[in-house]
């Protein structure tokens, strides 16, 4: 039997749901359990039990979740949660219309999980593929706070922030894979087919070869009957590389390399900077304590080397010397970071403080990535001007040859 329930938290605060139970005193044995104290218990509306009831559909066991399926749930339930809906029949009805039949089926689950007496961030921890660790530590709070509405369009606007940021390096880089993609086929055409039929024509003719074109001409010919070789070596050499960057030593070394290019090196630190000044003042901000915090970010940070400096920050705070004396010691952090750090660390609005260079770096950010692309482009294309101008040249000289042959 299904029964609408009204009850305070510890906090004072007053909440409202509906739980299956064979009795009042099995649901009043349930909210104890959840440290709950009950004002009123009574059976469920038809309505209310339409809303709560657990949808019974086919589980998906497996799938891709895209942020932005994750950002609609936050959304979604932010709103229904503020509108007074249970946070039970919240998610069963957001679990049956969400376009994604993996996180559909992840969101019953939960839901489902609820039902059984488990607390919201105890179910989505159970899908760590799907919610990260910073969603279900804010989603506790929220929870432990009375501010799961305010909670929930936080994650959604930090989502849409890292988003954002990520489409824009994609979208900025677009045209130069595309070049690239293009030349690459350019040059493997005039290999495996226009060198071949010319250098038949100019074998017939007697003309004697220059090295350039018979080093392409042998080239183009054994790509036409070994293609598969370059390309299983490629693929050969992608796997391998994935599974070094799963290790541990394989991933450091990476991190550690793409921070000392020139270029990218810069951008990346700039990338990782704002992940860093975002993260942990959205946590900061909603009350997270401070190594808690560090302990989170560093996960989310996704980077060796920058893990290494949040764990610097971790034992700085222990030691109550706060944040910004590891950071002098770092070059990949700025001077001017480290020092409105400091300055909110003074303050008392090292929060505000974080967001503030999280917009800076974010915006400078798109900038680099623009000013990049104005070395990137130029230089590629003569790159693939000078490969193909060598490509023409070793067609068009023996031309020259084959013209006096006629002539003679």
């Amino acid at each position: 039997m299904l029964y609408a329930y009204k009850a305070r938290k510890n906090s004072g605060e007053l909440i409202s749901g509906t739980l299956e139970a064979v009795s009042e005193q099995e649901v009043m044995k349930q909210l104890g359990q959840r440290q709950l104290f009950p004002v009123n218990i009574k059976q469920a509306s038809k309505q209310q039990a339409a809303v709560s009831e657990t949808p019974k559909t086919a589980e998906v066991k497996s799938g891709r979740v895209d942020v932005r399926d994750i950002m609609v749930f936050c959304i979604n339930l932010s709103n229904m949660v503020g509108a007074g809906i249970p946070l039970l029949g919240a998610l069963n009805v957001i679990g049956k219309q969400m376009n994604n039949p993996y996180l559909g089926s992840v969101v019953i689950n939960v839901s489902r999980s609820v039902s059984e007496g488990s607390a919201f961030s105890e179910a989505l921890g159970k899908y760590p593929d799907v919610f990260s660790r910073l969603f279900v530590n804010m989603v506790r709070l929220g929870e432990t706070s009375g501010t799961m509405e305010k909670v929930l369009k936080t994650l959604a606007i930090y989502m849409e922030q890292q988003e954002n940021l990520r489409q824009k390096i994609h979208g900025a880089l677009i045209y130069p894979a595309l070049l690239m993609v293009a030349g690459t086929g350019v040059i493997g055409l005039i290999l495996t087919f226009v060198m071949p039929k010319f250098v038949g024509i100019f074998q017939k003719s007697g003309v004697e070869l220059p090295a350039a074109t018979q080093i392409m001409y042998v080239t183009g010919t054994w790509l036409q009957h070994f293609w598969f070789i370059p390309l299983g070596g490629l693929i050969g050499i992608t796997v391998l590389v994935k599974k070094t960057l799963r290790t541990k030593a394989g991933r450091n070394i990476f991190d550690r390399v793409l921070l000392k290019m020139p270029l990218f090196g810069p951008l990346t630190a700039e990338i990782l900077v704002a992940r860093f000044c975002r993260t942990l003042g959205t946590l900061m901000e909603h009350g997270v304590p401070m190594l808690r915090s560090l302990d989170i970010l560093e996960e989310v940070i996704d980077n060796a080397v920058f893990a290494e400096i949040v764990q610097a920050v971790h034992t700085s705070a222990e030691k109550g010397e706060g944040l910004h004396k590891p950071l002098m010691q770092r070059e990949e952090f700025p001077k001017d970071v480290v020092y409105m750090i400091s300055v909110g660390e003074e303050s008392g609005k090292l929060a505000v403080m974080l967001h503030k260079i999280a917009d800076f770096y974010e915006n400078k950010v798109e900038f680099s990535v623009k000013g990049l692309l104005v070395y990137i482009e130029p230089a590629f294309i003569s790159v693939m001007g000078v490969i193909v101008g060598v490509m023409l040249s070793s067609v068009i000289l023996p031309m020259f040859d084959l013209v006096k042959t006629i002539q003679k």
